[in-house]
């Protein structure tokens, strides 16, 4: 793995530190011990940019990424979805090559903030409801059709948090905007002082029943690549990573 990776903000401006780094359209989600400024400071954790070694242990597990090298990565980078509405916004995408291949790598960070508070099926019915008081809505749709996306019945969907819905399919359609071959979702797990236990928890059983959902069904351990799945054509691998206090 080489150490040439650039970041830039979205704008295209370089990050040269971890207080450079883009901030996420909430103010009070840039703040010490939440995940927006944890990821920042994983990336600046020497003098210069370097691969969080938890991540770099994450593409090791994968022979597919023998020799990888990171060229490129955007904090914050939103991915359009399908219909109209809010694009999938990735906390980090990033991109590599192997001697072979081209690949994506779009990262989610969590400290102890969940999966969003929806699940499909209740996001479904919400958007159902609204439409029967004729207000305008096209998340229906966007469901479905993200749902073709993935494997798995789309009824086994429902109870699985709408944003790990999202983030996959974000994944793969970042990584066919990226000519890539294959793309890796990541969730990067930050356990702080500010961390409350039982809500990491509820994490875990919310991503150990989305792995089950698309077939993973391995435990659910830290620092391993599952895989891959077809979502869009592309191969998917998945994984979960966590920085320890």
């Amino acid at each position: 793995m080489n150490s040439t990776i650039k970041l830039y903000r979205p704008d295209g401006s370089p990050i040269t530190d971890w207080e450079s780094w883009t901030r996420p359209k909430k103010d009070y989600h840039w703040a010490p011990g939440r995940s927006a400024m944890e990821l920042a400071k994983a990336w600046f954790s020497e003098s210069k940019i370097s691969i969080p070694r938890e991540l770099e242990e994450l593409f090791n597990s994968l022979k597919r990424l023998n020799g990888f090298q990171l060229l490129s990565g955007i904090p914050e980078k939103v991915t359009s979805l399908p219909e109209r509405g809010e694009g999938r916004n990735h906390d980090l995408s990033l991109q590599g090559k192997t001697s072979s291949e081209f690949f994506t790598v779009c990262i989610e960070a969590k400290a102890d903030e969940p999966f969003g508070n929806e699940t499909v099926g209740s996001y479904r019915e919400a958007a159902i409801k609204r439409r029967e008081s004729d207000i305008p809505t096209r998340v229906p749709e966007r469901i479905e059709k993200l749902l073709s996306f993935v494997p798995g019945a789309q009824n086994k969907w429902d109870n699985i948090k709408y944003q790990l819905l999202t983030a996959l399919c974000g994944t793969a359609l970042e990584a066919i905007s990226d000519n890539s071959n294959f793309a890796i979702f990541a969730v990067h797990e930050f356990h702080t002082e500010n961390t409350i236990v039982e809500k990491i928890d509820s994490n875990s059983r919310d991503f150990e029943a989305f792995l089950n959902t698309i077939g993973i069904t391995q435990e659910n351990k830290f620092g391993t690549l599952f895989g891959p799945i077809n979502v869009c054509g592309i191969d998917c691998y998945v994984g979960k990573i966590v920085k320890q206090k």
